[in-house]
């Protein structure tokens, strides 16, 4: 009975300390890899493991930076050497994330991508990003 009520107690620990909230724009980030570089620019390889990320720089950058046009493609975020990569929830919507140094990112699932990019005042709120 004593094991029951324990794992019952963990149980309400590890939901209670969950961060996904379907009224928040971005909640529930997991930080999967960070310091990549493109297979394309493997030269980039040293440098690129500096590009570190974390749970508020990614939340910080997603408030800050502004929705950009579809104009940017994978192909124009492929030439960009650095990145870290994660998922996220939107508004509850569970994505896949890509935040690239130089400050764009994208944020993606079956249903849609979103791609934000950071401007002069986001790299400003937000550093080591751009």
């Amino acid at each position: 009975m004593k094991t029951l009520i324990l794992i019952g107690l963990c149980w309400l620990l590890l939901t209670g300390c969950s961060s996904i909230d379907a009224s928040l724009p971005i909640s529930g980030i997991s930080v999967q890899e960070q310091g990549l570089a493109q297979d394309s620019r493997p030269e980039m390889t040293q440098i690129c493991k500096g590009f570190l990320m974390s749970h508020n720089k990614l939340q910080a950058f997603y408030e800050h930076a502004s929705i950009a046009p579809s104009l940017i493609d994978e192909h124009a975020m492929a030439r960009l050497p650095c990145f870290a990569k994660g998922t996220a929830y939107l508004y509850g919507e569970k994505t896949t994330w890509r935040l690239y140094a130089g400050g764009v990112a994208e944020f993606y699932n079956e249903n849609k991508r979103i791609v934000k990019v950071c401007g002069i005042k986001c790299c400003r709120a937000v550093q080591g990003i751009c």
